[in-house]
């Protein structure tokens, strides 16, 4: 019987000799991998959950038993032997039991990837009773003199060796159930266990077949080995220094259970990543400044060029961020890339490392470029306002409730400068929620869009005001039409055109009482369907308006092919025209342009009477501003308007 083998079959000199199958070579390598394992475990940036402590603790194992293996050949071939034999059963008796434990602890280990949770139970009480009945057998067999012992001329014998059947047991299990549940893991991910597995298996039969158990320990690593690469692969880039942002959020969970203080840099370089590949320069600098300012901590990778350093708050952490940032600037005005920065310190009002990414992205999103912003109480706050506003946002989209209560109206009065009445007006949306109160658009606009909530919100606001406008006629107000703001993401809904006719037709009021504003935009495929919309719609009385004409865009083509009936001049047009006069006369040619041919010209952001002669003067139709009024309730608009005869 071999020392930790399957049965094999012995060469006449190892029969002769057994101490002759084993020689330290092996162990000493296995020894050697082992330190070298355990060092870049723990140097590297591996995911350190539950998983990699049974993958430190099968090397720990293997370890214990290559040096209770070492130790025992050697001494139960020395003169010793006799002498020392208590010393030489115990040595063996771990080098046995160290080795019987890995396989059990490789077999908990992938219950996991294979989803054996419901059996672990019944593994853990099968393993234990089979452990007392190995040992019990063991020790009976060496004190019967049927398995090894060392008689009293110091002479190893070597009989009956449970363990080995206990080791092929365990192991013939492994590869059943990998066999057997193939179908939960990925092909790759089977491929590279079961060749692990029968790697090992044929190195066992290799040696016993050649008389040896020196490479026994060696063949119980490569599993371990297997499991590493599978599935603890190293996040670290040692190209540039960065670990992949999956290692960041359970580290500073945990980081933030243990109540540690840290501060977190993020960083958005314009194409970095790839200007660090292409010049040397750039890279060595960016080598230096991690060495000075970066020692203690780790840099993460994250998408969309977002790089963060995470250090440990300790007393000098004040001075190194500003002089983190101070170096960033020189480093700009060098290399020229466009950065953002944002400094955020750990704080009691933050609770998981999900929500630090969330908040800085939350401030990224407010930071222009090349700026340094440090998060403070007041940030934190509004980002948890988001994620509350958010929240109920995605309530209301999901309710669709067209009359949801927080869902206010508000609109604008317009003043018509040829019948010199406020006869129409344009609908504006607030949200009302209970712990935050009023929310006006610029907060909730945004997070509407990204999140697919608009259209929801646009459709309430819609159908709120044409149940105003139908209250109004109804008590003998004259209102010519409300607008109402609709976005492209609206338009891109293929419901949008017989949501919008269904909800002017439920509440019994002309469809030329509505106007529906929408700004120009510059994708094709978003131009083409405007289009669609508006001639379908248009054909059915509803006016449109072109809204924000004048803010960095537009295409005086596309402006032509589709009826607009009303051009909305921004109040950024209304300020050119007050700066020179070549201001005056490029925004006056404009609006005259418009009128010939036939579009009528609102101006938005008039503030005073030196504004609305002046607008009068530049072929107005209509004005809108402060000076008329700011928003109001809708149900306020009858305040600004006359009654019919």
């Amino acid at each position: 019987m071999t020392n930790g083998t399957l049965p094999t079959l012995f060469t006449a000199e190892a029969a002769a000799d057994p101490m002759k199958k084993y020689m330290p070579i092996g162990d000493v390598t296995v020894l050697a991998l082992c330190i070298i394992l355990f060092m870049l475990l723990i140097q590297t940036f591996v995911r350190k959950d539950k998983y990699f402590k049974y993958t430190i603790i099968m090397i720990v194992l293997v370890y214990i038993s290559s040096t209770a293996s070492l130790m025992f050949n050697t001494l139960a071939a020395s003169d010793e032997a006799a002498a020392k034999s208590t010393a030489v059963y115990i040595l063996r008796l771990v080098h046995y039991v160290s080795l019987c434990m890995v396989p059990i602890i490789y077999t908990v280990y992938i219950q996991e990837p294979l989803r054996l949770h419901a059996s672990r139970k019944f593994f853990d009480s099968v393993t234990a009773a089979i452990f007392v009945i190995a040992v019990s057998v063991d020790l009976i067999m060496t004190r019967s003199h049927n398995g090894f012992y060392i008689s009293a001329d110091g002479t190893a014998h070597f009989g009956f060796n449970i363990f080995s059947y206990m080791y092929a047991m365990f192991y013939g299990s492994i590869i059943y159930s990998t066999i057997k549940h193939r179908d939960r893991l990925l092909s790759r991910v089977f491929s590279g266990l079961m060749s692990v597995n029968i790697v090992s298996l044929a190195t066992m039969l290799v040696q016993g077949f050649f008389g040896q158990t020196s490479y026994t320990n060696a063949a119980c690593i490569f599993p371990v080995i297997g499991i590493i690469y599978l599935f603890h692969s190293n996040p670290y880039d040692t190209e540039i220094g960065t670990v992949s942002e999956t290692f960041f959020y359970p580290e500073h969970d945990k980081r933030i259970e243990r109540k540690e203080q840290f501060v977190l840099i993020s960083c958005i370089i314009r194409g970095f990543l790839n200007a660090l590949r292409e010049s040397n320069d750039l890279m060595t600098e960016s080598y230096a400044f991690l060495r000075r300012n970066a020692r203690n901590g780790v840099l993460y990778r994250f998408p969309d060029d977002r790089i963060l350093l995470s250090l440990p708050a300790d007393a000098n952490i004040e001075n190194l961020t500003r002089r983190m940032t101070d170096e960033f600037k020189e480093l700009y005005e060098r290399f020229r890339l466009d950065y953002k920065l944002v400094v955020c310190r750990s704080t009691r009002s933050v609770t998981s490392a999900k929500d630090y990414i969330k908040l800085i992205e939350y401030a990224e999103k407010n930071t222009a470029f090349t700026n340094i912003h440090y998060i403070d109480e007041n940030d934190i706050n509004d980002f948890y306002d988001s994620g509350y506003i958010l929240g109920e946002l995605a309530e209301i989209a999901s309710r669709r409730d067209l009359d949801d209560p927080r869902v206010l109206v508000y609109c604008q009065p317009v003043y018509n400068i040829r019948t010199g009445k406020y006869d129409t007006a344009e609908a504006l949306m607030r949200l009302q929620l209970d712990k935050t109160g009023i929310v006006y658009p610029d907060v909730f606009i945004p997070l509407a869009e990204q999140n697919n909530c608009i259209h929801a919100l646009s459709l309430i606001i819609l159908n709120k005001t044409c149940r105003a406008i139908r209250e109004m006629l109804e008590n003998g107000y004259d209102i010519q039409r409300i607008s109402v703001n609709f976005s492209a993401i609206d338009l891109r809904y293929g419901s949008f055109c017989g949501d919008v006719k269904n909800i002017i037709a439920g509440n019994g009021i002309p469809f030329g009482k509505i106007a529906v504003e929408i700004t120009e935009s510059r994708s094709e495929s978003d131009f083409n369907l405007m289009k669609q919309r508006v001639i379908e719609l248009r054909q059915l009385g509803i006016k449109f308006y072109l809204d924000d004409f004048g803010t960095g865009y537009s295409n005086f083509e596309r402006i032509m092919e589709i009826p607009f009936d009303i051009i909305k001049f921004d109040r950024s047009m209304l300020i050119e025209s007050n700066r020179s006069e070549s201001g005056e006369f490029m925004v006056k040619t404009f609006a005259g342009m418009f009128k010939k041919l036939n579009y009528s010209v609102l101006f938005e952001g008039v503030e005073d009477d030196r504004d609305e002669q002046h607008c009068i003067g530049m072929q107005a139709s209509y004005l809108q501003g402060y000076k008329y009024s700011r928003p109001i309730p809708i149900e306020n608009l009858r305040d600004f308007l006359t009654r019919t005869a």
